[in-house]
C-alpha cells in the first residue's frame, strides 16, 4: 500500500514533475508571475444561444452521491456571430440531484456548424435557487473554429419558449 502520492515514485519521475510545475508557473514570453491575476470584472463576449430539445427524463435511482437523473438530448439549433448550426440528436445530460437540494449538470453532445464542421461539447453545472451557470468546454478540429479550443466559456441555462416543446435556452459567452 502507498503511503503518501510521491512514495514509489523514481527520481527521474519526480524531476519531471518538478519541471511540469516549475513551467506551469510561467507566463508567455518566459516571465514568471509574481502573484496571481486578481480580477475584480470578468468582460463576457456573447457566442451563441441554443435551444436544445429533450427527451423524457429517466430516474436512474439513488446513489451514494444522491438521486441521479439522465435526460436525452435530442436535437436543436443554435445561432451566433461567429457559428450556427443544429444539434445533433445524440447527446445526454446526466443530472446528481444532491441533499442540498441543488443538482449538478453533466451534459455532452455533439452539434454540427453550418459549415459541417463537428463540435463536441461537454457542459457542467449547477442548478441552486433557480439559477443555472455551467462551463462549457469544447473540442472541434483545427482550423476556423479552432478559438472553441483555446477560449474559456461561461453558459446560463433556462427554459425555451413554449412553442419549442420540450426544451432550455442555453446561452454561451466567452470570457474576456
Amino acid at each position: 500500500m502507498v503511503d503518501s502520492m510521491t512514495d514509489g515514485w523514481t527520481r527521474r519521475a519526480m524531476l519531471g514533475a518538478s519541471a511540469a510545475l516549475a513551467g506551469s508557473a510561467a507566463l508567455p514570453g518566459g516571465a514568471a508571475a509574481a502573484t496571481p491575476e486578481r480580477l475584480t470584472s470578468i468582460g463576457l463576449t456573447f457566442v451563441y444561444e441554443a435551444i436544445v430539445t429533450l427527451g423524457k427524463a429517466e430516474e436512474v435511482g439513488a446513489t451514494p452521491m444522491g438521486k441521479r437523473i439522465r435526460i436525452p438530448i435530442t436535437g436543436g439549433r443554435f445561432a451566433g456571430p461567429r457559428i450556427s448550426g443544429t444539434i445533433l440528436p445524440e447527446g445526454m445530460d446526466w443530472q446528481l440531484v444532491r441533499a442540498d437540494g441543488s443538482t449538478l449538470l453533466e451534459a455532452a453532445y455533439l452539434m454540427r456548424e453550418a459549415d459541417g464542421t463537428l463540435i463536441h461539447i461537454t457542459n457542467k453545472g449547477v442548478v441552486f435557487d433557480g439559477k443555472v451557470r455551467t462551463t462549457p468546454v469544447f473540442e472541434v478540429p483545427l482550423g476556423k473554429h479552432g478559438w472553441l479550443n483555446q477560449g474559456n466559456f461561461l453558459g446560463t441555462v433556462g427554459p425555451a419558449d413554449p412553442a419549442d416543446g420540450a426544451a432550455v435556452r442555453i446561452t454561451v459567452y466567452q470570457l474576456a
